[in-house]
């Protein structure tokens, strides 16, 4: 899964990518909110993990300025802001979920798999028709119950 992190934190961002990446996560960051805007405008990504408190740019306007722009990949906003003003305007704007800081990274991985889930259409992350089964989350399939590599 291809994750944007927009995150200025150093140590934020380190940490974010290492726990997604552990999870096999390809994560690709940046620290300005504006490179985030360009980045998520040229490239296909599954998700992008976004910051408020960026140092160019807020996090709000550049999350208006990728929906003004149709970029339609899903947002998830992290942040330490946690009152309700915040977490209303986030999603007014756009976002597909917001998580305060700090989080649990079982979380952060569960929540990045819904957002993911839910914007290509699929509610639940087993489909099952007749023999076949395809688990979403974990890119498996299965035929009569035996695993296809």
């Amino acid at each position: 899964m291809r994750v944007l992190l927009i995150e200025d934190d150093t140590a934020t961002a380190q940490s974010i990518e290492l726990m997604l990446k552990s999870e096999g996560f390809n994560v690709y960051t940046t620290d300005l909110g504006e490179e985030g805007v360009d980045l998520g405008k040229l490239y296909d990504y599954d998700i992008i993990l976004l910051d408020l408190n960026l140092p160019d740019m807020s996090g709000y306007e550049v999350l208006k300025t990728l929906r003004v722009s149709k970029v339609n990949t899903p947002i998830l906003i992290l942040s330490g802001l946690a009152g309700i003003e915040d977490k209303v305007r986030g999603l007014g704007f756009g976002a597909d979920d917001y998580m305060t800081k700090p989080f649990h990274k079982d979380e952060l991985v569960a929540r990045i798999h819904a957002v993911v889930r839910r914007s290509k259409g699929h509610a639940q992350s087993i489909i099952e028709t007749g023999e076949l089964k395809v688990n979403l989350d974990t890119k498996t399939v299965e035929v009569h119950g035996q695993r296809v590599h």
